[in-house]
C-alpha cells in the first residue's frame, strides 16, 4: 500500500501540477515580483513555499484519514473559507510590511513571520480540481497512513512545477515591477477575502 499510495500521489501531482501552479499564481507571482532578491534567496523563498505546502498536504491527508467518509460539504466549506481569509490577511500584511517597514509592528512581523511558508501552507489547502482529485483518491484508502502518503506523493509531483517561479525573480530587479507586484498582492488579497467570505456563508 505504501508504494501504491505514494506513486499514485506523484502521478496525480505530475499530471495536474501546471493547473495547480496557475490556480495559485495570484499568490505566488505577486510575492516573487514584489521584492528584489538574489537568486539564492529567491530559491530559498520558493523552498519555504514548498515546505508550507508539504505541511498543509500532510496535515490534510492525516485529517482525511481520520474522517474517512464522514467528511461533508459544510465542514469542507468552512475549512476552505477560513484558509482563504487567513491567506488574504497575510497577503495584505505582507504589502504593509513592504511599504512601511519602519513601523514597529512591521519590524516585528518581518522578523518573526515567515510569509513564504504561510503562503505555501494556506494555498496548500486551497481547494482546486487537482486537490479534489487527490482528496477523492485519499478517501478511497480509508486509512491515515494511505491518505497521508498519497498527499505526500502529490506534493512531490506538484513541486516540480515550482521551479518555473525562479526565473520570475529576475524581473523583480526593476522597481516598477516590484510596485506592480505589491499592487497585485493587494488585489489578490481582496479577491481571496471575498472568496473566503463566500465559502463561509454557503
Amino acid at each position: 500500500m505504501i508504494i501504491e499510495a505514494i506513486s499514485q500521489g506523484i502521478l496525480l501531482g505530475l499530471s495536474t501540477g501546471i493547473f495547480c501552479l496557475v490556480t495559485c499564481a495570484p499568490v505566488y507571482v505577486p510575492f516573487v515580483l514584489s521584492e528584489d532578491r538574489k537568486l539564492r534567496r529567491n530559491i530559498l523563498s520558493i523552498g519555504e513555499i514548498a515546505m508550507g505546502r508539504l505541511i498543509a498536504y500532510l496535515f490534510f491527508g492525516f485529517i482525511l484519514g481520520i474522517l474517512g467518509k464522514l467528511i461533508n460539504g459544510p465542514w469542507l466549506n468552512r475549512t476552505i473559507g477560513t484558509a482563504m481569509i487567513l491567506l488574504s490577511a497575510f497577503m495584505l500584511a505582507f504589502v504593509v510590511v513592504k511599504k512601511w517597514p519602519h513601523l514597529g509592528l512591521c519590524k516585528m512581523s518581518k522578523k518573526y513571520v515567515n510569509y513564504p511558508a504561510f503562503f505555501g501552507f494556506l494555498t496548500g489547502i486551497n481547494v482546486c480540481p487537482p486537490f479534489l482529485l487527490a482528496m477523492s483518491a485519499a478517501l478511497s484508502y480509508a486509512s491515515i497512513a494511505g491518505s497521508t502518503l498519497l498527499f505526500g506523493g502529490f506534493f512531490v509531483g506538484t513541486s516540480f512545477y515550482l521551479i518555473l517561479l525562479v526565473p520570475l525573480g529576475f524581473a523583480a530587479k526593476m522597481e516598477s515591477i516590484r510596485q506592480i507586484g505589491l499592487i497585485t498582492s493587494v488585489m489578490s488579497g481582496i479577491m481571496f477575502l471575498a472568496l473566503g467570505l463566500g465559502y463561509l456563508v454557503l
